[in-house]
């Protein structure tokens, strides 16, 4: 899969909670495709501390809208910084990075999907896309304390 350095724009920053945003990011170009379970690697142009980019799973897409979501863990100066970001702000990214997920066989097959702490960033995305392909997926969510636990109406959807 091709690699694309783009810079995004950020269109929402919506804080969970003390712990956690989601970074809603639109392109001026149509997004490349992408599988669940890929990543972006993200520069941090806000911190002084930070050189390296940071590896951030895909948690969403919404092609109608051209708009890429993140879940961003806000652990360290990299993560608080980009966690600050605000609506118009530019975020350059390398992405699709990573295989993804594989496909099931068949979708009569059972499917439990189990993501917990930043480790469910990518399982709304993986949800919508065997959702899509005719799958029932379960999800098994879990997280530090109830007040991580956010999105569960996104993930009922699928």
């Amino acid at each position: 899969m091709k690699k694309f350095i783009l810079n995004l724009r950020v269109t929402e920053n919506l804080k969970m909670n003390d712990n956690y945003v989601i970074l809603k990011l639109t392109s001026d170009s149509v997004l490349p495709e992408m599988k669940a379970g890929q990543f972006a690697e993200i520069h941090v142009e806000k911190s002084q501390t930070t050189y390296l980019r940071r590896p951030i799973s895909i948690h969403y897409i919404e092609k109608r809208h051209n708009e890429l979501w993140f879940l961003i863990q806000l652990v360290g100066d990299g993560t608080k910084s980009l966690g600050q970001s605000e609506p118009g702000d530019i975020i350059n990214a390398i992405l699709p990075l990573g295989n993804g997920f594989s496909m099931p066989q068949s979708p009569s097959e059972k499917l439990l999907l189990v993501g917990g702490g930043a480790g469910m960033a990518p399982m709304l995305f993986l949800g919508k896309q065997l959702s899509e392909a005719g799958y029932k997926p379960t999800f098994l969510l879990g997280m530090r304390n109830k007040k991580d636990l956010f999105l569960l109406d996104k993930f009922a959807l699928y």
